[in-house]
């Protein structure tokens, strides 16, 4: 079952019982919440009476309440202008405008002037409007400039131009003649439809309702039907004898209230009420804070998903280095064949067959060759990669399973955030998740990133990133970290990044004193870090120099960050990682 809307007849209702709070004058002003106002009114015999206005693009309304609400600390710019103007004044009238979904209240000031609170419950385009005796703007909770709407701007100063009004008859002052004429002329396909076009401030809701009404009467709705059932809503609103309810679904959760009864509803979902302000409240009290349990559940849902996924990535990452770990001997061989035939071996080949030295059966290798190299420097090549797998085998294993580790806390943190049953636990496990660095976006590009900590880079904002293969790729995210990053962090054979002749993210390869030994793809990897980390993250394809780290140098008494290098060469790469 859907929400009920709060539509003009809803508003009609709430109208009808804020009467008795004209000649009362408004004790405080609160602003709760960004688009909540909550004006406290003194009104004698009753006492203090708390008065709701609402301009939420989700939840706009206005009804009273029987509490008051938390009120901040440091009013927002609204609410001070609503106490210098209303505060100590006296309510004067509150009427809806027309049969529309707009509240006019008028406030007589402690000056003797007289101002305007147009309250507009329209859906997203909702907004509280205050307005001078000169019909001029004082101010509103949602500004809106020429650039938002050019039809109508809300400004300070401008002249208040009401929304554009519909060209419909009052529902509440149609009589019988006039409805049967209209519908016989018009002869609508589609009753409910018609009802929503053809007057003014008819909900689709109430169109159904209608409908709904004059079924009861006849199976096959004809004119007459249609009218009794229209006459029966609206004589209702006409004499102000309402008959609220408040409306559940079939598990027993509120779903809506209403100033009557509703024909279209089982009668045990409808719970009757004293006042339709009673009744807004049971609903409200519970359906706004549930409707923003969830919207904030499916956002850290989406979090934790991004966050899982990128673990399960680093760890299929992580695997390549894991599995070339069995490869060092391989790489060994290499080195030691190509070096017992070094005279053999012609300069500018991709690979070479060789006799094995370790085989008895004369049996051959297969040895790629990097053709721009000499056949001792590809030895030497294969010689450090052998090294660099070995030197990373412990490392990638504990870092295997620091990973393994963190993607079973995702998963528990998914779990609990299914069970969770009201804010303030989620927002608990939010504060969790937040401390554990999850909220923190990545770069944009594939890879692995975890936040640093303290004892990693004494709190210096360098984050980690995981590089196909398991090759680790550091990140500042500030010029002290950048400075840091580059002489205290940093080896001397280490790769250095950098976007060409602008500002950006210094980025770090750490090669384990084997630069040779790293593949293109992770420099393409790094390279696509750097650019997304400068402000040419948004240019379809960025320049990033890298060059060895001993070729960096940071000039005496330049600011953190800044350097000068040598020795570069150039990458052209995308920062969204598309070639």
């Amino acid at each position: 079952m859907s929400n009920i809307p709060y539509d003009s007849l809803t508003l009609a209702a709430v109208v009808h019982g804020l009467q008795p709070l004209r000649g009362g004058r408004v004790q405080h002003i609160a602003q709760p919440t960004e688009h909540d106002i909550l004006l406290t009114v003194y009104v004698r015999g009753l006492g203090e009476v708390y008065w709701l206005l609402s301009c939420s693009p989700q939840w706009a309304r206005t009804y009273l309440l029987s509490h008051r609400l938390p009120n901040p600390p440091q009013p927002p710019p609204f609410c001070m202008a609503l106490r210098k103007y209303l505060q100590g004044g006296t309510l004067v009238t509150i009427a809806q405008r027309r049969f529309d979904r707009i509240l006019d209240v008028e406030v007589r000031g402690h000056e003797g002037h007289t101002y305007l609170l147009s309250a507009e419950f329209m859906g997203r385009h909702s907004n509280l409007v205050l307005i001078a005796p000169d019909e001029r703007i004082l101010h509103a909770a949602k500004l809106v400039s020429s650039r938002i709407s050019r039809a109508r701007e809300v400004l300070p100063g401008k002249p208040y131009a009401p929304p554009p009004a519909q060209d419909r008859p009052d529902p509440r002052t149609v009589d019988e003649k006039d409805f049967l004429s209209w519908f016989q002329q018009e002869t609508p396909q589609d009753p409910a439809e018609w009802l929503r076009t053809r007057f003014e401030g008819i909900s689709g809701f109430l169109a159904g309702e209608i409908v709904a009404r004059a079924q009861r009467l006849d199976t096959a709705p004809n004119p007459e039907s249609l009218w009794r059932a229209f006459r029966s809503v609206f004589e209702v609103a006409r004499r102000g004898d309402w008959q609220p309810v408040l409306v559940r679904d079939e598990a027993h959760h509120p779903v809506g209230a209403y100033p009557v009864p509703l024909a279209r509803l089982p009668e045990e979902q409808q719970h009757a009420r004293s006042n339709i302000h009673i009744a807004l409240q049971h609903y409200y009290v519970v359906a706004v804070p549930q409707a923003e349990l969830e919207a904030q559940r499916r956002s850290l849902q989406g979090v934790l998903q991004r966050v899982l996924t990128a673990r399960r990535n680093a760890l299929q990452q992580l695997e390549l280095g894991v599995q070339e770990r069995a490869k060092a001997e391989q790489y060994r061989r290499w080195g030691e064949t190509l070096l017992a035939f070094l005279s053999q071996v012609p300069k500018g080949v991709q690979q070479i067959t060789l006799p094995d030295l370790y085989s008895t059966e004369g049996a051959t290798l297969t040895i790629p060759l990097d053709p721009t190299l000499t056949c001792q420097q590809n030895a030497e090549r294969y010689f450090a990669r052998a090294r660099h797998v070995e030197q990373n085998a412990e490392r990638l294993e504990a870092l295997r399973y620091r990973l393994q580790t963190e993607q079973m806390q995702v998963q528990d943190a998914v779990q609990r955030l299914q069970a969770v049953r009201d804010l303030s636990e989620l927002m608990a496990l939010r504060d969790e998740i937040a401390a554990r660095g999850w909220l923190n976006p990545t770069a944009g590009v594939s890879g692995e990133a975890r936040p640093s900590t303290q004892e990693d880079f004494e709190g210096r904002r360098i984050r980690v990133y995981l590089a196909p293969g398991g090759w680790q790729v550091l990140v500042g995210e500030n010029a002290e970290a950048n400075d840091y990053l580059v002489t205290r962090v940093a080896h001397s054979n280490d790769w250095w990044l950098h976007v060409r002749a602008g500002t950006g993210a210094h980025v770090v390869i750490r090669t384990n004193n084997s630069p040779q030994s790293v593949p293109r793809q992770v420099l393409e990897f790094a390279a696509q870090l750097a650019a997304a980390n400068s402000p040419q993250r948004h240019s379809s394809l960025v320049p990033v120099d890298y060059t060895l780290r001993k070729y960096v140098r940071r000039p005496r008494g330049a600011q953190p960050g800044f350097v000068t290098y040598t020795h570069e060469k150039t990458l052209h790469v995308s920062p969204s990682g598309e070639d």
